[in-house]
């Protein structure tokens, strides 16, 4: 029982109390049935009444029914009434589930068929291909989220505003990364350039595989453009008689910035990101850092602990983390993993691997170690990865080119530029 009405049911008595005969005191009514009784011995031929004592249950009885009534009827009330208002939203709801909101659904799905049809198009895939794409998976999943809002027991507002989000994340599983490259305009923000990379890695991550799954279903067709373990890419793109799924494949490969690369040992096409296109397209839109961060994504030149490059190349990869983690903004989501990068790189450089140790087995430093340590001192002044080298080369030196009792060597700091700035600033 809510507050509001108990204070409804004790107003109620309060005001039946005032209503009952004023004869309700216990000694009163005693006093008063004694003199009745006297004077009924005078009168026998007369029924006795006793109006004072029957006045007085009454009033309690009456009492009695009231509360009674209202403790049961009161509860009852509330529980119909809930249940009916309950009820009536409900088939309010319902109604309007059957009219504004269910033209809404249809809206939704048709959309999904749309953007389906499109993306299937433009990346090159028959309905199978394009079902294993997680672009597909994930707007299916959007799509059984609309699906379930008519179910759910809220006003109609609220149910449209989720059908129109739920529009909105479609659009958006179902862009593709040649929609996205077209999208790229001049003047982006470093914050628009993140969300952007993320996204069109995380696509393209996901369609590669997929890719290179299919162009080994028609091997018998492109191999024919190996020449000197090299694909020949304007000879696969001209004119040739090829079946309408593989000509429909290459076109989306093309267009969605897929670059292929034969692998000779393998003998497979792999591919990768072509980020000339991207620049071309997009007219160099993005940001250097962002590209750069993608490439090293692409290929590492560490793997098991081995260079899978000479060592002036890997230094040249050392010194592209560092330009990144000056140029990439202090709060970026690519910043922590560049940073492990960048030391793990490091460390290796300044230390060597159980495979490829940078010291002889007399304890000089190799002579190929030292070369590639004086390139990076030459080409990278300003950057602090060389001074550090240079610092590692000084204490060589000193110790005549052998390696040192105790040799720590510690990874540089490299701050963003933003932060640098600040910090200039402030002095």
């Amino acid at each position: 029982m809510d507050e509001k009405m108990f204070e409804k049911r004790m107003e109620l008595l309060d005001r039946t109390y005032k209503k009952m005969p004023a004869q309700t005191d216990s000694h009163a009514i005693l006093k008063a049935i004694k003199e009745e009784q006297n004077r009924s011995k005078k009168k026998r031929s007369r029924p006795v009444i006793h109006w004072p004592y029957v006045a007085s249950f009454i009033g309690v009885f009456l009492i009695g029914t009231v509360l009674a009534l209202q403790l049961t009827m009161g509860d009852d009330i509330q529980g119909d009434g809930g249940d009916q208002n309950q009820q009536a939203a409900e088939h309010h709801y319902q109604g309007e589930t059957s009219k504004e909101l269910l033209t809404e659904m249809e809206d939704v799905k048709a959309l999904y068929e749309l953007r389906k049809t499109q993306a299937m198009e433009r990346l090159g895939f028959n309905e199978s291909t394009f079902s294993q794409t997680q672009l597909n998976k994930d707007a299916q999943g959007h799509l059984i989220y609309v699906e379930s809002i008519p179910k759910r027991d809220y006003p109609l507002d609220m149910k449209l505003q989720w059908a129109e989000r739920g529009k909105e994340w479609i659009e958006e599983s179902l862009r593709t990364p040649d929609m996205m490259i077209r999208s790229l305009k001049g003047g982006i923000t470093l914050m628009e350039a993140e969300a952007w990379t993320g996204t069109f890695l995380e696509k393209q991550t996901g369609l590669l595989p997929i890719y290179e799954e299919k162009l080994q279903t028609y091997k018998d067709w492109w191999k024919p453009h190996i020449e000197n373990g090299k694909i020949n890419m304007k000879s696969l793109n001209s004119p040739q008689p090829y079946p309408s799924e593989f000509r429909m494949l290459l076109g989306g490969i093309t267009n969605n910035a897929v670059k292929l690369t034969y692998n000779e040992k393998e003998d497979t096409l792999e591919t990768s990101i072509d980020f000339e296109y991207v620049n071309m397209i997009s007219g160099d839109a993005l940001p250097d850092v962002y590209v750069s961060y993608m490439k090293t994504r692409e290929s590492s030149v560490l793997k098991a602990g081995e260079f899978t490059t000479g060592w002036k190349e890997a230094g040249d990869r050392l010194m592209l983390f560092e330009q990144i983690l000056k140029e990439l903004p202090e709060d970026s989501r690519f910043r922590n993993e560049v940073e492990l990068e960048y030391d793990l790189l490091y460390q290796y450089y300044v230390n060597g691997g159980v495979n490829q140790p940078i010291f002889t087995e007399t304890g000089k430093l190799k002579p190929e170690v030292r070369e590639a340590y004086e390139y990076l001192v030459e080409n990278y002044p300003t950057y602090k990865s060389a001074e550090s080298l240079q610092g590692v080369l000084n204490e060589l030196r000193e110790s005549n080119g052998v390696k040192p009792e105790r040799w720590v060597q510690h990874t540089p700091v490299i701050i963003s530029s933003e932060v640098g700035r600040i910090y200039e600033g402030n002095n």
